[in-house]
């Protein structure tokens, strides 16, 4: 299943917030700040750029940031699974991808490409979320986001005003050396109705979370991961 659905990016500016705070454009992040390793391995979270821990403590952990979270949740989220109740992630996840950088996040490279299933470890997220992926620069082939159409590794291909909806058994993924003139800025998260919450398929195996390992039947939790709405 991939869908997608549209937002007002001037309401909720998640781009300009991020923007502002940097005194720079995200597509030029790399200009004004020194990513370092020019090739990061990101495998099981362990790794992470400096910038991008300053962005979760200073931008996207304060009360401000995630106020404007949950009305987005409300206003855009919630109506797709029809107004229904929901789970969704506390906050969304940011993910940097630098001009003329490489970021390895899964074990396997295949064909240029980190192609995985959000199931796959080290995350073992459960088949009954729905993902979401969000833009928050334009995106090219170089860097954009891209998934499994049938027999086509394809483009996402969308705009800073619309997100990508797409099931927990579609293979994506971006490649792995950016080639772009631009840095790729992008948020996603995971929701689902409150219905399809299955802690029957949640079991003991472990989930590697920032080097972190969590039973997948706690992490997976309004403890933890997901807000209830």
């Amino acid at each position: 299943m991939c869908d997608k659905i549209y937002f007002d990016n001037q309401r909720f500016n998640f781009r300009n917030i991020i923007s502002n705070f940097l005194d720079e454009d995200l597509e030029k992040l790399h200009k004004t700040y020194k990513f370092e390793p020019r090739f990061l391995d990101m495998v099981a979270g362990k790794n992470e750029y400096e910038l991008l821990k300053n962005i979760y403590k200073k931008i996207i952990t304060t009360k401000t940031f995630i106020a404007l979270w949950d009305l987005f949740v409300k206003e855009t989220i919630k109506p797709y699974f029809d107004n229904e109740k929901i789970l969704y992630q506390k906050i969304p996840s940011l993910r940097i991808f630098p001009s003329h950088h490489s970021v390895q996040y899964v074990e396997k490279i295949t064909e240029g490409f980190n192609k995985h299933q959000d199931s796959d470890a080290p995350f073992f997220h459960p088949k009954f979320e729905t993902n979401f992926w969000m833009p928050l620069t334009e995106c090219d082939h170089n860097n954009d986001l891209y998934y499994q159409n049938n027999d086509w590794f394809r483009r996402v291909d969308i705009r800073t005003n619309e997100i990508f909806v797409f099931d927990g058994e579609t293979i994506h993924g971006n490649r792995v050396h950016n080639e772009s003139f631009n840095t790729r800025c992008s948020l996603d998260f995971k929701a689902l109705k409150l219905k399809d919450y299955d802690t029957s398929v949640l079991s003991d195996k472990l989930v590697t979370k920032k080097g972190q390992k969590y039973k997948q039947k706690d992490w997976y939790s309004t403890q933890y991961y997901y807000n209830e709405l």
